[in-house]
């Protein structure tokens, strides 16, 4: 992880905290529509990411950016207390330290090693 990058995503202003739940959503979409969201069930999240889970499924008969907006608008909240709980970390520009796919590969390589 960069240490330059050394704030939490509910230190950014609304705009930026708006942006990076934007981001993730996509990242974790892509994570929900494989089914592999398990490594983001060793963090204390669950109920973050049930909440989320029920509402994309009520909405999977929308495009996928349909349900990307909607999931973002609908969860928006659960989205920022599960980003707020994962180890990420952001820059004053609102980009996080590690793009989501290496927080996920970084972070998958720890748990295989343990």
């Amino acid at each position: 992880m960069n240490d330059d990058a050394q704030l939490s995503i509910t230190q950014l202003n609304g705009s930026l905290q708006r942006k990076a739940v934007e981001d993730f959503a996509k990242f974790y979409q892509r994570l929900f529509d494989a089914n592999n969201l398990e490594l983001m069930s060793n963090y204390d999240v669950v109920n973050f990411m049930t909440d989320i889970n029920e509402h994309m499924n009520l909405s999977r008969f929308m495009t996928k950016a349909q349900r990307l907006t909607d999931s973002v608008d609908f969860s928006y909240q659960d989205y920022l207390n599960l980003i707020d709980r994962l180890d990420q970390k952001y820059f004053e520009s609102g980009n996080p330290a590690l793009d989501w796919d290496e927080w996920y590969a970084s972070h998958f390589a720890q748990v295989a090693k343990s």
